[in-house]
């Protein structure tokens, strides 16, 4: 009887067959899985960005600004369409320089909560300003120039009759007599601390000040005791109301008695 022949390669031929195919099902299974994984961090991406995207902050208090109001300091601090939102704020806060607002020195943000912020304002101490080339040079208690601008601040002065050459921003004005801002200073903080407002404060060349409130102007004369100068124009305005003419306080006297001051009326 004749014994049929098996080749050794024929023999493993079937289980070759099936490790080929599970090797190949094994592979896509793989592939299939890595695309899920992919599509998940694909979806994880895009929520992250919606929540990011639309993380607003809610409320913000605005501290220490007196030239600018609450209002005002928020449009400029948040000026841009993203500086609203948290997270964007948050990050340009720790990484980009302020922005630079007018007659304000510089600003914190201070994070209150999550969505919550305040605004801490450090103004510049602006006494006074002086027309230079169309322009408005603002100026320090020391006579520096830290702002030019167009605009007019609420509160402050012109000063006229200053003497001066060239003017350039942050340094000193170049006035002729340095002490005229020990003047300027003592009588802007007395106008302020009576809550007394002027249009303009202007000097002769012996430094004797006149202001300029509207229809009525009020010779001061000599820095000497113009707290009590202006403490005593507080109690003399009220009976001015409505009327146009010139006051002359230069003459301060303790034992004057304030209807002595003469008035001359122009209208």
């Amino acid at each position: 009887m004749k014994k049929d022949r098996f080749d050794k390669d024929d023999y493993f031929y079937e289980d070759e067959y099936d490790e080929g195919y599970e090797d190949e099902y094994s592979y896509e299974r793989e592939k299939k899985a890595k695309h899920m994984i992919l599509g998940g961090f694909v979806i994880i991406i895009l929520l992250v960005a919606v929540i990011l995207a639309s993380a607003r902050i809610k409320t913000i208090k605005v501290i220490g600004n007196n030239k600018y109001t609450s209002e005002e300091m928020v449009s400029k601090v948040f000026s841009d369409r993203w500086d609203t939102n948290a997270f964007y704020c948050f990050w340009k806060d720790k990484t980009k320089p302020h922005k630079q607002i007018p007659f304000v020195q510089r600003y914190d943000i201070n994070w209150e909560g999550p969505l919550d912020v305040s605004i801490t304002v450090y103004e510049k101490n602006i006494v006074g300003y002086v027309d230079y080339m169309s322009s408005h040079m603002y100026f320090d208690k020391d006579g520096i120039v830290v702002e030019s601008t167009t605009e007019n601040l609420e509160g402050i002065p012109r000063i006229t009759g200053l003497t001066f050459g060239s003017i350039v921003l942050y340094k000193e004005l170049p006035v002729q007599n340095m002490h005229v801002f020990n003047d300027i200073l003592n009588l802007t903080g007395s106008l302020s601390d009576n809550e007394i407002k002027c249009d303009e404060i202007a000097y002769d060349e012996l430094l004797n000040a006149t202001l300029k409130m509207g229809d009525i102007q009020v010779y001061l004369g000599s820095n000497k005791d113009m707290e009590m100068k202006i403490y005593t124009l507080k109690d003399i305005l009220p009976n001015l109301e409505g009327m146009k003419g010139t006051l002359n306080l230069s003459d301060y006297n303790e034992s004057t008695d304030h209807e002595s001051y003469i008035f001359r009326s122009s209208n």
